[in-house]
């Protein structure tokens, strides 16, 4: 799975060190040649992951479970771009308020 199986969660966890957090991940493998199409599926693959959290379908794998925060983790491949980290600060900016947090790292 990766950033280009849209409907795909990558990876799902709770925080090692916050039990209310959920950990989501995304794998990021691609270069940045086509930058303008690699950030519109970054997006999509965003889009997803926040539909995934809103209409709480992470019920299924923790029923039982009560979450007050969010973090989606992208791990990058490739060095990101400044247009890469705008939209990202952009994101959560947006997010914040839903206590949902987007990190990079690169790998």
């Amino acid at each position: 799975m990766s950033i280009v199986d849209v409907n795909k969660i990558d990876g799902i966890a709770i925080d090692s060190n916050d039990n209310s957090k959920l950990m989501l991940l995304i794998t990021d493998h691609l270069d940045w040649i086509e930058e303008y199409e690699h950030l519109f599926q970054l997006q999509n693959k965003i889009n997803a992951y926040i539909n995934f959290l809103e209409s709480e379908q992470y019920r299924d794998i923790y029923p039982e479970k009560q979450f007050t925060t969010y973090c989606i983790e992208i791990h990058f491949k490739y060095e990101i771009t400044s247009n890469c980290i705008k939209f990202v600060d952009t994101i959560n900016k947006q997010l914040s308020e839903n206590n949902i947090l987007i990190e990079a790292i690169v790998s």
